[in-house]
């Protein structure tokens, strides 16, 4: 069903993380849609604790913030998770490759900097054993707030990540629908749906998330 076809109703509640305004403004006319921001009001940190938010949401979207989360990424999914009430369901789109394992361009991420100069950028990280590490080179995706990018999933490595959170039938969407515009040119970060099970445990220790 095309978005301008939703059904008005607010017993339906969502969240979003980032958003684009052509379809989070339909959402919010005709859901309980909230699209949130980690930069500006209102505010929303998908790897902090969730207080009043925990089991609220029938289904989370979460478009290109995946690989911008700092280090360990597994927090991001059980909070979203968590958002979920039991049979919820998390749309989510990441950058993704046909291989097994995931590249973390940071894997020592404790207390960073981004610095600039001119037109270059390097990442300064200084580890929890207090070394100090440059990074050079670093990626960064969008324009008017740029967000540097953590790393790349391989394809295998996300879906594990989903599982070991709680999810169940996930699904990589593949499918073309050229009627509304939906044609896939290739088989790398697609849109995935997952669902939270109605009575289940996630099965990731709660100290991770806290991390």
């Amino acid at each position: 069903m095309p978005l301008p076809q939703f059904p008005h109703d607010k017993s339906i509640v969502g969240l979003g993380m980032s958003d684009r305004p052509a379809y989070a403004k339909i959402l919010a006319e005709r859901l309980s849609f909230t699209n949130t921001f980690f930069h500006q009001e209102p505010f929303f940190d998908i790897t902090a604790p969730l207080g009043s938010r925990t089991g609220t949401c029938d289904f989370v979207i979460s478009s290109e913030i995946f690989e911008h989360v700092a280090p360990p990424v597994e927090r991001a999914f059980l909070g979203a998770f968590k958002l979920l009430k039991p049979g919820g369901h998390l749309i989510l789109t990441t950058p993704f490759v046909n291989a097994p394992d995931t590249v973390e361009h940071y894997p020592d991420l404790n207390d960073y900097r981004v610095l600039r100069f001119d037109e270059h950028a390097v990442v300064v990280n200084r580890t929890r054993e207090g070394q100090y590490a440059v990074y050079e080179n670093p990626r960064f995706h969008g324009v008017e707030r740029p967000s540097l990018e953590m790393r790349i999933f391989g394809r295998e490595a996300l879906l594990k990540c989903l599982a070991d959170a709680g999810f169940i039938d996930v699904h990589v969407l593949s499918e073309d629908v050229p009627e509304w515009g939906i044609v896939h040119k290739q088989s790398l970060s697609l849109p995935i749906l997952a669902t939270r099970p109605q009575l289940a445990a996630h099965t990731i220790q709660d100290d991770v998330a806290s991390a």
